[in-house]
């Protein structure tokens, strides 16, 4: 008996669904199609091109599911496919694109831009405006992380005037808002900044994105750190995590960490020790290298002093390139040791801080 084959176009217009879910965040939706798709794709007409489609779109959805290691072997296998050689523009995009995600979760923000800024040639084939701006968004959140802002700013701006044009898309006009936000705090622009981040959060309410909304009270507790308010600071942590759709998110432990700083700089000790121990069994739990060190750190200077664990803390966060923390925690080391009149160690650390500062200055080096 004949099996009768599914029209790959069919197939194709599934496809061009479920990554339009993958955008919009329709995670169960996604998952759901997703299966519908893997169901009928045996029996789809071959087409070399809307597999390799298929298979780079499956390295996306993981990465939205948070399966990071399984989508990081989908591109790899990918790359090393003769198909990935002889594929159109617009695959060579996706290609490029995704990978520079999945450097961006692996926190190699160079190695992320490199791979974006190979796409960005390819761009101009891409004729969907949303897919353009998720583009722009991703190269903003890149460049913020390694200090270059008028950069991320202008891309930040670009994908903010596409995503204030479509309403499925208000979770990207938040999250294009709040990195705007970020690099204002960064060139010290409190009140601009703060604007943006209450604009964040205001819409995030009116709208209904609890996660959205907790990140925007993360990134306000942020802004008044830097403004030494470390009252303001801690409730905005304690906001945020207590909105359960953020705190299971990936930035949950971001809070719980900066919550934990908080408190042992405010001189809370034990709230802050039961912070310090959640943060440490989530981080256990996830793998987590940068924030099991930034934890430590806290938790030594603070509370339980141990030089060769502050030592330790502090190469793993070297180790990991993450120099912008290395330079404003070496830094705050400094200021402690040198408060408590230990020259020594104050002029050690303040050593190392401006160490870490020029490693800054290199690192836009490295970008091709």
């Amino acid at each position: 008996m004949t099996t009768i084959k599914i029209a790959f176009e069919e197939v194709a217009n599934k496809i061009n669904q479920w990554y339009t879910m993958i955008k919009k965040r329709e995670v169960e939706d996604a998952i759901q199609l997703k299966d519908e798709i893997d169901y009928i794709l045996d029996d789809m007409e071959e087409n070399q091109n809307l597999l390799l489609y298929y298979n780079l779109l499956d390295a996306r959805h993981r990465m939205s599911v948070d399966m990071f290691k399984s989508s990081g072997e989908i591109l790899e296998r990918i790359q090393k496919s003769p198909e990935m050689q002889k594929t159109d523009d617009m695959l060579q995009y996706y290609f490029l694109f995704f990978s520079g995600q999945y450097m961006f979760f692996k926190k190699k923000y160079i190695e992320a831009i490199n791979y974006y800024k190979l796409a960005e040639d390819k761009l101009i084939k891409i004729e969907d405006e949303i897919e353009k701006a998720e583009f722009y968004y991703h190269l903003a959140i890149s460049y913020y992380h390694i200090d270059q802002y008028f950069f991320s700013l202008a891309y930040a701006e670009k994908a903010l005037d596409i995503f204030r044009e479509f309403e499925d898309y208000a979770h990207r006009s938040i999250s294009s808002e709040m990195i705007l936000g970020a690099n204002k705090l960064d060139l010290f622009r409190y009140e601009s900044a703060y604007e943006h981040y209450n604009n964040a959060l205001e819409f995030a309410k009116t709208i209904q994105i609890p996660e959205s909304e907790g990140k925007a009270y993360h990134n306000l507790g942020i802004l008044y750190i830097r403004r030494n308010m470390l009252s303001e600071a801690e409730d905005c942590f304690k906001n945020a995590l207590q909105i359960q759709e953020y705190i299971q998110s990936i930035n949950g432990l971001k809070s719980i960490y900066n919550l934990t700083h908080v408190l042992y700089k405010s001189g809370h000790i034990e709230e802050a020790r039961e912070w310090y121990d959640k943060g440490l069994k989530r981080a256990e739990k996830e793998g987590d290298k940068e924030y099991l060190a930034k934890l430590t750190l806290v938790n030594t200077l603070y509370d339980e002093y141990n030089e060769s664990v502050l030592t330790n803390s502090l190469d793993i966060l070297e180790k990991l390139d993450l120099w912008n923390d290395v330079a404003e925690l070496t830094l705050e080391v400094g200021c402690y040791f040198k408060k408590s009149d230990d020259i020594k160690n104050a002029a050690k650390y303040l050593e190392k801080c401006i160490h870490a500062r020029d490693q800054i200055l290199k690192v836009t080096e490295e970008l091709k």
